[in-house]
């Protein structure tokens, strides 16, 4: 007997299908992802391009004004290595766009983490591999380097290493719980 797999739906599942067979007026968000060749753009529900094609992946929908778009594009790099060549390598690079398509945060972000409830506050990871945290605003609330390591924020506290020791910190930046443990567990709900 042939076991037949089935689908797993879940909120990281797309149906692929062809424009021409699409309904983009029944389509209740206000960004609608597509893609051109391997790039992945957006467009409204009148199927004006608002983002044109750039990215390689996103991350989240957009069925309101405060609603935010993870995105990523392939950001490459290389360094000298003996004998005259260069060692290239290839990672993702994460920003933020709003419902219009704007730019909130750079596509610069080697890793790029939103705070679960208010999304004011993204902790990321720089091209230096430095953590910090920044508003959206473009304002830095916890200077890049200044630990080892910055959770996202859930009930405004992130989890934070220096040291090799956990702490917590609030979204003012202020140390609540001294970095003095040897691990706090994950708090998301």
């Amino acid at each position: 007997m042939t076991k037949i797999n089935t689908l797993s739906i879940h909120s990281d599942t797309k149906i692929l299908v062809p424009a021409k067979s699409y309904d983009l007026q029944a389509d209740k968000r206000l960004l609608i992802p597509y893609t051109s060749g391997d790039k992945i753009g957006f467009v409204n529900r009148e199927g004006e391009v608002i983002v044109p094609p750039k990215y390689s992946m996103y991350y989240g929908e957009c069925y309101d004004k405060a609603d935010l778009i993870r995105v990523s594009a392939i950001y490459t790099y290389g360094f000298p290595r003996a004998g005259g060549r260069v060692a290239t390598y290839h990672c993702p690079v994460y920003g933020l766009i709003n419902y219009k398509g704007e730019q909130i945060v750079p596509l610069e972000y080697f890793t790029l983490l939103l705070g679960k409830g208010d999304n004011t506050l993204v902790t990321v990871q720089n091209k230096e591999y430095r953590y910090g945290v920044i508003a959206l605003d473009g304002s830095v609330v916890v200077p890049f380097g200044s630990y080892h390591w910055i959770d996202g924020f859930d009930k405004g506290l992130s989890r934070v290493i220096g040291c090799d020791k956990w702490g917590l910190i609030n979204e003012k930046g202020d140390v609540v719980l001294p970095v003095e443990y040897d691990y706090i567990n994950s708090f998301y709900a």
